[in-house]
């Protein structure tokens, strides 16, 4: 009998035990709402203090519909799905969900990427052992099924009053653990209190809203992408979102989802881009997200503003420049003078707030700017001497010690809405970093006393791009290459007194193969890997294939940028330009080599640094143009301005 009792003892706890691990009432609930609309002020009327708040990009890759959208947030990536191919949800007689049209879907994604489906995780199937379970009718089902398009349990249609939803919510959570609702708002009042009683129930389960599409009310000219999410977790203070993949306070991706709900239940996953969602500590969460989303649209219009000043500029004053319109020279000093004047000027605003007014921080800047580049002008100065080595110096000590105001200047804005970056530097700023350290070393290279002294100066800047564009810091892929090349062309030029021979060829060679293997073996041993170690630490499980299908994308996103209007008109007229002063200064040339001794060297360095960021790059053409750029106000302040 006491041998039974005891035998009886054990199988009970064995029972506990193992039930701990399967789907019961103990174990972590999750419900994902997916609503038809979401802005602030539904955000703040359905759970304004309980929910920490961010703001999402929906971008995916191509085609902007609801399939490809909801297969990007299931498969952790972007993708690309025929518009029409979800045809709607059948409920089977055992209780589970069939999504039709789900095989076309598949097969579309393995047409793109052979064996998508054996390699890639989604969402619905990575998580399938928790039990997912879907109420609702439409293609938002895409994030919960599994592989065969199949959901364990659920609703087809929506009864939107309280207490159904409760009990379907509880029903089909006693058997799972992950619930996918779809909610249509649709502009009903009513929904919207439903909504808010039901949301009250759910005090024991993590719940993330998000919206399927940008609201009407937050649609503007520049943003088509940034929704507000929502984020109650359980035993976590209520904040602001963000994550690895933008590490921006208050943005995430789509891509981040499918982490974070792995990550909640332990599943580790080697394949997605995402990265799991982080909480950082607010006082007023839904007002600091209206601030950060303000922000965003302002410098969105500042960068555009702006960039659209600085190649009017080169592209007007090119034509009076090749015209010869000697009476005209001036106003090309000025305003050359004043393109790079804007870009210094912007950076040391980045400190400040201004741009919270788009009015105020284009005042601000203009006027500055027009102001200094007046005095410059007018007493004959070298601006891109003088401003280059300023700007270099702002921007290398801003990344290495305080980014964020690089990000609120114009140059130094990543587009969160255009969502292609969200950190470090974009390739604008990554050519103007460049281009200032070779003309700032050929400015101040004069004033050293030895050769000795130059050498090191040498070191000191290009070793410096290199550290700056690193994976640690500006995290610009193609611009760490760059700054690879250009070190190595250093070096020939400054250490080995222009001796080509095949043995410093390949010391060269293998100084620049060394210096790209430490950075990936460090990025890749790092925990916050950036977008390139990222990308080869998924090449290892998934194949060639995931390298070629992203160089597939940058080349064609370098094309596409470097054929169409503006990039392409300010590129013809940035040669025209150069052509047209060789031309001009064979007359002038002893002044100019009296002024920049080394003219030609400096001017070759600058031409072959800015068209390997052109090659290398997917906006490399935005690199070459700002490069070009600086190159041309050097032209212009070392000849005309004499004329004038």
């Amino acid at each position: 009998m006491k041998k039974n009792s005891c035998l009886m003892v054990l199988l009970v706890t064995l029972m506990v035990f193992i039930n701990s691990f399967a789907y019961g009432s103990s174990d972590k609930k999750t419900i994902i709402i997916v609503l038809d609309e979401l802005d602030f002020q539904l955000a703040e009327e359905i759970g304004k203090d309980s929910f920490s708040m961010g703001l999402m990009n929906t971008k995916v890759r191509g085609i902007n519909n609801a399939e490809s959208y909801f297969m990007t947030i299931a498969t952790g990536r972007k993708v690309k799905i025929k518009d029409g191919e979800f045809e709607g949800l059948i409920k089977r007689n055992d209780g589970s969900i069939e999504v039709k049209g789900y095989d076309n879907i598949i097969r579309d994604l393995n047409k793109k990427y052979p064996e998508f489906t054996n390699k890639i995780d989604f969402f619905g199937e990575k998580l399938k052992d928790k039990g997912i379970a879907f109420i609702g009718e439409d293609s938002s089902s895409l994030i919960a099924c599994d592989k065969n398009g199949l959901i364990k349990n659920g609703e087809t249609k929506v009864v939107y009053d309280e207490r159904w939803l409760e009990e379907k919510t509880n029903e089909h959570l006693r058997n799972s653990n992950i619930l996918v609702l779809s909610y249509e708002i649709e502009e009903n009042k009513n929904r919207v209190e439903v909504l808010k009683g039901y949301l009250e129930s759910l005090n024991e389960y993590d719940i993330l809203i998000f919206p399927g599409k940008v609201s009407a009310n937050m649609k503007k000219i520049v943003n088509n992408s940034l929704v507000p999410i929502m984020y109650n977790k359980l035993k976590t203070k209520s904040g602001i979102l963000t994550s690895d993949s933008t590490k921006r306070k208050g943005i995430i991706t789509n891509l981040d989802i499918l982490p974070e709900i792995m990550h909640s239940y332990g599943i580790k996953s080697h394949v997605v881009i995402g990265k799991k969602i982080k909480v950082l500590p607010s006082k007023d969460t839904i007002e600091e997200i209206k601030v950060i989303y303000n922000e965003v649209i302002n410098m969105t219009w500042i960068t555009y503003i702006f960039h659209g000043i600085v190649y009017f500029i080169q592209v007007y004053f090119t034509y009076f420049f090749v015209k010869n319109r000697r009476d005209k020279y001036w106003d090309i000093a000025f305003y050359y003078n004043f393109i790079i004047i804007t870009i210094f000027i912007s950076l040391l605003m980045g400190f400040l707030n201004i741009h919270r007014s788009v009015f105020a921080y284009l005042i601000t800047c203009i006027m500055l700017s027009y102001s200094i580049s007046y005095i410059i002008t007018n007493r004959k100065l070298n601006g891109a001497g003088i401003f280059s080595t300023l700007t270099y110096i702002v921007l290398t000590l801003g990344m290495l010690f305080y980014p964020d105001f690089i990000y609120n200047s114009y140059i130094g804005y990543d587009n969160l809405i255009a969502g292609s970056r969200y950190y470090g530097f974009n390739n604008g700023a990554m050519g103007i970093l460049l281009a200032t350290s070779i003309i700032s070393y050929f400015t101040i290279k004069k004033y050293l006393p030895n050769d000795t002294m130059e050498k090191i100066l040498a070191i000191l800047y290009f070793v410096l791009n290199i550290i700056v564009l690193s994976a640690s810091y500006g995290a610009n892929t193609g611009g760490f290459f760059t700054s690879i090349v250009l070190l190595l062309m250093m070096i020939y030029v400054v250490f080995l007194d222009k001796n080509f021979t095949f043995k410093n060829l390949i010391f060269l060679l293998l100084l620049g193969v060394l210096i790209l293997f430490v950075n990936l073996y460090i990025d890749l041993n790092s925990l916050d890997k950036s977008h390139a170690g990222s990308l080869i630490y998924r090449a290892k499980i998934l194949g060639k294939k995931e390298v070629y299908d992203i160089a597939k994308v940058k080349l064609k996103e370098l094309l596409i940028y470097t054929l169409s209007p503006p990039w392409c008109i300010v590129l013809f007229s940035q040669i025209l330009f150069i052509k047209s002063f060789w031309d001009k200064c064979k007359t002038k040339l002893p002044y100019i080599l009296e002024e920049r001794p080394e003219i030609r060297k400096e001017y070759i360095v600058l031409l072959i640094t800015s068209i390997v960021a052109f090659i290398v790059n997917d906006t490399g053409v935005i690199a070459f143009i700002y490069m070009i750029q600086y190159l041309l106000v050097l032209f212009v302040n070392i000849s005309i301005i004499r004329e004038v």
